[in-house]
């Protein structure tokens, strides 16, 4: 075991130093002003002429400590060297990478970056940016199963009535079929009531991919059900839904591009962001009154409107979809 020298200002660390040292074997020792080195130099590579202690080289990390690396120097050929310091590594990116597996716990939890950054404060500060850097960096390594293994299906509820009475109807689509899986009416959709017909319509020990809304419930109902074994993400369309709903119906030029650009998250809307691009330049070298301009600014977006029925058609004449945006997996999917 390594020697370790104490002073009494380091009694009390003798616990952490051999927990970080504990690997190294007599040959080496940590002096009393810190410095970790081998008790007999090593023999020069060059020469093979027995080299000598030669002070140390400082290496910190702020907020994290500091340790000093000892050096050797030949006194024949003045050749030097540095003790390994590989040890100082591994245990920065064991804290580092402790630290990304806390980031994913809260982002699991929904915990905002800066949410994350101010928690951080009392533990080793990181700023936002840091932290979205580490938490993607994280995220480009996870191995996501192949979807081929994984059911996908769509869980949806209608709203029908019998005669004077609210019947809640359930249903579970199979996405690469297109088919039902399960449709069946209740007198209430409780979550009990889901749990009930998702474990009698799903084989809940095998991985499972779930497409639904926003409702509030799902999240802890699907991970009850499922467990680890559930992938859950929220329906595009209702995403595309709750962008829309956040504009007025008569939106400025400037107020369109906007919802176009966050539109072009989930699918490509590259053709209209470059209409009305071009409208917007066209409007800021046009110089008129508060009047004209309000309606020049309707006649342009009467004129997007004919514009976006356009693509529509021709997308229905070659029976084609809107494409859809190929995201990075930490930003479309939500493990729940």
């Amino acid at each position: 075991m390594v020697t370790i020298n104490l002073t009494l200002n380091n009694f009390s660390e003798l616990p952490s130093l051999l927990s970080l040292f504990g690997s190294f074997d007599n040959d080496y020792e940590y002096t009393t002003r810190g410095v970790f080195r081998r008790k007999t130099p090593p023999v020069c590579p060059v020469c093979s002429t027995p080299m000598v202690h030669n002070g140390y080289n400082p290496y910190t990390k702020q907020d994290l400590g500091k340790i000093s690396i000892g050096r050797y120097k030949c006194s024949n050929c003045g050749n030097t060297q540095e003790e390994d310091r590989s040890f100082w590594e591994n245990l920065k990116t064991l804290l580092f990478d402790s630290f990304n597996n806390f980031f994913q716990m809260l982002r699991y939890h929904s915990v905002s970056y800066d949410g994350i950054s101010d928690i951080m404060d009392f533990i080793y500060p990181r700023s936002r940016s840091t932290i979205l850097r580490a938490f993607n960096e994280k995220m480009e390594q996870e191995n996501i199963p192949s979807s081929e293994n994984i059911r996908i299906v769509h869980y949806d509820e209608q709203h029908p009535k019998e005669g004077c009475c609210q019947k809640y109807r359930l249903t579970i689509l199979d996405a690469k079929t297109q088919r039902t899986v399960a449709d069946e009416l209740f007198g209430d959709k409780s979550p009990e009531t889901i749990k009930k017909f998702l474990r009698k319509n799903l084989d809940t020990s095998e991985p499972v991919f779930i497409v639904t809304d926003f409702d509030k419930r799902y999240p802890d109902v699907l991970r009850e059900v499922f467990g680890e074994k559930l992938v859950h993400q929220y329906c595009l369309m209702h995403l595309n839904k709750l962008i829309v709903s956040d504009f007025s119906k008569k939106t400025t030029i400037e107020q369109e591009l906007l919802k176009y650009r966050l539109l072009n998250i989930f699918y490509n809307r590259e053709n209209e962001i470059k209409f009305l691009e071009e409208l917007l330049s066209e409007e800021l070298n046009v110089i008129m009154n508060e009047e004209k301009h309000q309606e020049w600014s309707n006649k342009e977006i009467k004129e997007f409107n004919r514009f976006r029925y356009k693509l529509k058609l021709e997308r229905r004449r070659k029976k084609e979809k809107i494409p859809l945006i190929v995201l990075k997996k930490q930003n479309i999917i939500s493990t729940n």
